[in-house]
């Protein structure tokens, strides 16, 4: 449990019962857990000053609770820099890592086809729950193996959580999937990145006079080379709800999830709050 500027958060375990979708050696092994290996000596954006002891050592899911006299503000930094955190520390993990390669070749993406790369992550994550999904399609796997499909669901009353990217994707695989926006933006930004991409977030605030107070976020991202749809430019990735790539609700701000230097641009930086730069 640690406490800082009016919020709340602990380390929630969680015991990891089923086999992996593989059989015993896979890389999905029920034995493994999420918050293994890169995650253990997290910050979470909490200064050193605060302790953040955990019980068990499986460390699945981060558990936030904000009080309701800390500023909105307070609260929307901790969970930018948490999502930052989490994203960056799973870029290059195995099981990410691997996951993209089995979904590229199992859509038999050519070599060199990003926007093909991108739109397979894109379709996988927005699963097959969505509105337009046909009653006789929903939950349907989208990858073979699977077991369920992406579905969205809200953290409980009062509470954020945010999960680990694998967990999110042993989640969809087992058939078990409840993640809401947050979580399946870090977990697709860093599949993103995994396959070569940067990832930046976009901001929706529920009140255009309310910075701070979100009620959306969602991805962006760029091909290396020009496409014929968006040239170097960046473009949105929705993954709540069924939008090709390219389309969006309005945005407010650009906050960078994994972006190196060489790809923020004048006109990327412009498009920054100040803060995050």
């Amino acid at each position: 449990m640690f406490h800082r500027n009016g919020e709340t958060g602990s380390f929630q375990d969680i015991d990891t019962y089923r086999q992996g979708m593989g059989g015993e050696n896979s890389a999905i092994d029920g034995g493994r857990h999420a918050f293994s290996g890169p995650l253990k000596g997290a910050k979470w954006g909490v200064s050193a000053d605060y302790s953040r002891p955990s019980s068990g050592g499986v460390d699945q899911q981060l558990r936030y609770t904000f009080d309701s006299n800390a500023p909105d503000s307070e609260a929307f930094i901790s969970t930018i820099k948490i999502l930052q955190e989490m994203a960056s520390k799973y870029v290059a993990h195995p099981e990410v890592v691997q996951f993209t390669r089995r979904l590229f070749n199992a859509n038999r993406v050519r070599n060199h086809d990003e926007l093909g790369e991108i739109q397979a992550l894109i379709q996988y994550f927005q699963g097959s729950f969505t509105t337009n999904t046909p009653n006789e399609e929903l939950g349907m796997p989208l990858l073979f193996g699977d077991r369920g499909a992406y579905r969205y669901q809200k953290d409980p009353y009062g509470h954020e959580l945010f999960q680990s990217p694998p967990k999110v994707l042993r989640d969809i695989q087992s058939g078990e999937s409840g993640a809401d926006c947050d979580d399946i933006a870090a977990a697709a930004a860093c599949c993103l990145a995994a396959a070569g991409y940067p990832a930046m977030l976009m901001i929706v605030d529920a009140d255009a006079g309310s910075p701070g107070q979100y009620n959306h976020v969602m991805l962006a991202t760029r091909t290396l080379q020009p496409n014929p749809l968006f040239g170097n430019d960046w473009f949105p990735v929705e993954l709540i709800h069924p939008f090709a790539a390219g389309q969006s609700v309005k945005i407010t701000r650009y906050i960078p999830l994994i972006v190196e230097e060489y790809d923020r641009d004048p006109k990327t930086k412009s498009l920054i709050p100040a803060r995050f730069r």
